[in-house]
Formats: C-alpha cells, sequence, structure tokens
C-alpha cells in the first residue's frame, strides 16, 4: 500500500514536472511582440522612415534569435503622429519612427536638426546629429517627455523644394507662393524665403496641394515620388535649406525594464536603423531625381551664389526665431558643435 502511495506520488510529480516544462518552452518560444509604427509609405526603398523600420526590425530580431517580434504598421494605420508620440508614451505601441513636426510640438529643440542653412554640406549634418550635440538632445528628451530617444535618423541629403507655380531659382521666385508648412520652423523659412506657409498634416498634403489650399512644400525626393506628389506639382528646387532627420523613439519604461544584454540589441538595431535609413536616403536622392525628371518635373539645381542669396535671407530670421521657442542656450551650443565640426572636418580654420 505504501508502495503504492509512493509510486503514484511520484507520477504525479513526474507529470507535474513535465506539464510544467511544457510550459515554459511555450512561454520561451513565444515571441515578445513589439508595434512600430510610423506615418508614411510602407516602401523600403521610397521612405526612409519605413527603411529606419525594416532595419532596426530585422537586427532586433535577429540577435535575439528570435525572442522579440517587431510587427511594422506603417502609412499611419495607426494615427497621425500626435497619436503615434501618445501611444509610445503609454506603451500601446512601443517604438515610432517620427518626423521633426511630431516629435518638436512636444519638444521644440528638436526643430535644431533642421534649422535651415546651418549645415554647409551633409558630412557636417552627419556628425554633429550623431555626434556628443545629438546625443544631448536624445538624452534631454527622454528627461522632458520620459519617452525614450533612441536616435535622431538622418536620410543623409537635404530636403527639396516643389511648387506648381514657377522655378524658384532666387527670393524673388518664391514671393507670393502658399507653402505647406510642417512646423512652425517651416512656416518661418518660407515666410522669409518672400512666400507664406500654413500646418498641414502629413496625410492632408496631397489633397491641399491638388486644391489649391497651398502651392508648394519641402520633402526629400525620394518622399515627393512615393507619395506622388509629381502629380500636382511641376517645379522643384534644390534649395539646400534643411538636413532631413527624423527621430527613433520608444516608450521608456519598455525600455527600461530590459535587460543589458536586450539594450545592447535595442542599440545595434538602432544603428541600423540610422545607416540603414542614411544609405537608402542618398541613393535615392539621385534615382528619385531621375524619376521626377521622367514624370515630367522641371528641377532646378541653385549656383553657390544663389543659395547664399537664400541662406543670407533665411538664417537670421529663423535663428532668431528658434532662440524664441527654446532656452536660447541650446542655439548658442548647437552653433558651437557645428563650429567643432567644421573644425574638426576641415571646413573652416
Amino acid at each position: 500500500m505504501k508502495k503504492n502511495l509512493l509510486f503514484s506520488l511520484i507520477i504525479t510529480l513526474l507529470m507535474g514536472f513535465i506539464l510544467f516544462s511544457q510550459n515554459q518552452v511555450y512561454a520561451a518560444d513565444k515571441p515578445i511582440k513589439l508595434k512600430l509604427a510610423h506615418i508614411t509609405a510602407g516602401k523600403p526603398f521610397e521612405s526612409i522612415f519605413h527603411a529606419a523600420a525594416m532595419a532596426f526590425k530585422y537586427v532586433m530580431e535577429k540577435r535575439s534569435g528570435g525572442r522579440y517580434q517587431v510587427e511594422v504598421y506603417p502609412a499611419g494605420t495607426l494615427g497621425i503622429e500626435g497619436d503615434l508620440l501618445e501611444a509610445v508614451k503609454n506603451n500601446a505601441i512601443q517604438l515610432h519612427v517620427g518626423s521633426l513636426g511630431g516629435v518638436s510640438r512636444i519638444y521644440p529643440p528638436a526643430l535644431l536638426g533642421m534649422a535651415p542653412y546651418v549645415f554647409k554640406n551633409e558630412a557636417i549634418g552627419m556628425e554633429v546629429l550623431q555626434g556628443p550635440f545629438g546625443q544631448k538632445l536624445l538624452d534631454d528628451f527622454t528627461v522632458k517627455t520620459n519617452i525614450k530617444g533612441l536616435a535622431i535618423v538622418d536620410q543623409g541629403t537635404f530636403n527639396a523644394v516643389t511648387n506648381n507655380v514657377r522655378p524658384i531659382k532666387s527670393l524673388a521666385d518664391s514671393k507670393g507662393i502658399k507653402f505647406r508648412g510642417m512646423d512652425a520652423m517651416q512656416v518661418s523659412l518660407f515666410t522669409a524665403l518672400g512666400g507664406s506657409a500654413i500646418p498641414i498634416a502629413w496625410t492632408e498634403l496631397y489633397a491641399a496641394l491638388q486644391t489649391g489650399v497651398v502651392n508648394g512644400q519641402t520633402n526629400p525626393p525620394a518622399l515627393i515620388v512615393s507619395a506622388k506628389l509629381y502629380e500636382v506639382q511641376k517645379y522643384l528646387t534644390l534649395i539646400g535649406a534643411q538636413f532631413g532627420n527624423v527621430w527613433l523613439v520608444a516608450n521608456n519604461d519598455w525600455y527600461q525594464s530590459l535587460s543589458p544584454a536586450d539594450k545592447l540589441i535595442v542599440r545595434d538595431a538602432t544603428q541600423a536603423a540610422i545607416y540603414g535609413a542614411r544609405g537608402v536616403g542618398i541613393v535615392l536622392e539621385e534615382v528619385s531625381l531621375t524619376e521626377l525628371r521622367a514624370q515630367g518635373m522641371n528641377i532646378y539645381a541653385p549656383s553657390d551664389k544663389e543659395l547664399q542669396e537664400f541662406q543670407d535671407a533665411v538664417n537670421p530670421i529663423v535663428l532668431k526665431w528658434l532662440k524664441s521657442q527654446m532656452d536660447p542656450k541650446w542655439v548658442d551650443e548647437f552653433l558651437s558643435a557645428i563650429s567643432t565640426v567644421e573644425k574638426r572636418l576641415g571646413y573652416s580654420n
């Protein structure tokens, strides 16, 4: 009797152990799902937003051995940028690739990365945004918003300006043109150029251009192609004003809960997002301009002298405006960082 009882007890414990083990295996095999959302087209070779998202997804999943599964939601399927930033903060989604228009609404110093005519060339822009000053912005953003700033992701090129009124070759050409301003800084930019601008959401831009609510806008050529803005725009100027960049952000509580090893994976996935988006952005600059010419757009590249006219008109006004939007020390420190990088790269004495 005692032997039978002991045998039954052993069998019961053994079965319990087997069931527990099976549950543990099932739990271990079940991936941890992360949601990553943005507002542009879900085409990695047409959108740096999606290129960054897919590069992050690839490395995050590969390096974690499949423990993490990144679900990417493009084209505003989960909401406009204000909604997505709020969703990140509430952990409804864990990650977001956001434009400066969206991020700067909750953190004005983000505007600095796209301040018009502050970078002499792309190399300087890359170095400043990926260097100590860029990291300081990200850290301060995290403290101020409780959303983790992972990276400032640049496209490696400057935005272009389009319109359907006339070619823009001088300040006089932009007068009277109504532009879409992604944010207040772009409104300030176009006002300084002699035109006017009103804020319009990205998802409403095509219709606004089509119906004449506005006549022009500024974006990278690749985004102009993917959104088919060439259907409602005739002229494109490589005005060299704003160095294109977006922000990769995450829910801070989720990020802080990660193990040190998983934070390293996030770091490496973030680096992949930076370089993936930049590589796509640079290649797409030429490919997209070729496509836009084929679609009938008139493309103009101003000379250095013409660009200087734009810079002289815009830079002082926008820098003064920026100082009114944030602690002026941010602007001064930004300009100092640019000067340091220029000297290190050999672009100034």
